[in-house]
């Protein structure tokens, strides 16, 4: 229980500072972040009922006493003053910090429930920016560029596209097909159902033959995800290297 609550608040740091605390064998991060999301929103949501209850009450009274005195609101009428007073609250700067943070917490709440992607809040994600700008700190290995907000965006809702593809067509047998192109030898793996890791230029063995997995496209179901995969001259068992069981033989 201390690890689920521990992770709710480490959730909203960015993740190079996460990495630094070495604990992703003890924190369950994805329903950390699916908690951390949902309190955030939550709180964010509670902020902004604070927010109106303290403001927009206060200036409505405020503009309807000024027009009692004979100020410049005496020309509008009762019901236009309180929607003045609520129209300044929704373009107050305040309201949209607090409305990102509700916004932020839903973002975070999909992104970890769906795929299981682990996103900080964004302050903290500036500070980490600013302090890698000022020390010269240079990422290495998986962290050599971090994905955009977009970018990461636009990831989570392929993902959800792809669960929701996936939930609609029965799992079968992926279906082999050989596809020579100019010379080389190529192998089309066609899946009902996408495969994890199989990212390009993932080198993929096949039996006793190599392949370098050249692209990851979309297909037509049952088949949608197809794998397209050149064969080696050679490869070096490794432990990188994707071990595919082949369900059949390759078809012409």
């Amino acid at each position: 229980m201390w690890r689920l609550a521990l992770g709710i608040f480490l959730s909203l740091l960015p993740r190079r500072w996460r990495g630094a605390l070495r604990l992703d064998g003890v924190i369950p991060w994805t329903r950390a972040t699916v908690l951390s999301g949902l309190l955030e929103c939550l709180l964010a949501l509670l902020a902004l009922v604070h927010w109106y209850l303290q403001s927009v009450p206060a200036w409505a009274a405020n503009s309807l006493d000024s027009a009692l005195r004979g100020g410049p609101e005496r020309a509008l009428p009762g019901q236009a003053i309180g929607f003045a007073a609520l129209v300044v609250w929704v373009l107050h700067p305040r309201t949209w910090y607090i409305g990102y943070f509700a916004i932020e917490g839903v973002v975070r709440t999909m992104g970890a429930a769906s795929v299981g992607q682990i996103l900080g809040t964004l302050p903290l994600a500036l500070v980490d920016w600013c302090i890698r700008k000022l020390t010269g700190w240079q990422p290495a290995g998986d962290a050599v560029r971090t994905p955009s907000g977009r970018e990461q965006l636009q990831s989570i809702f392929s993902m959800m596209r792809e669960k929701i593809l996936v939930s609609r067509l029965p799992e079968i047998a992926d279906q082999l097909v050989e596809a020579p192109c100019g010379g080389e030898s190529y192998l089309e793996i066609h899946s009902s159902r996408p495969k994890n890791g199989w990212l390009p230029p993932r080198i993929v063995r096949i039996e006793d033959a190599y392949y370098r997995l050249e692209q990851a496209s979309t297909g037509k179901p049952p088949w949608p995800f197809v794998f397209r995969l050149k064969r080696l001259t050679a490869g070096v068992p490794g432990r990188t290297v994707i071990v595919y069981q082949a369900p059949q033989v390759p078809q012409n």
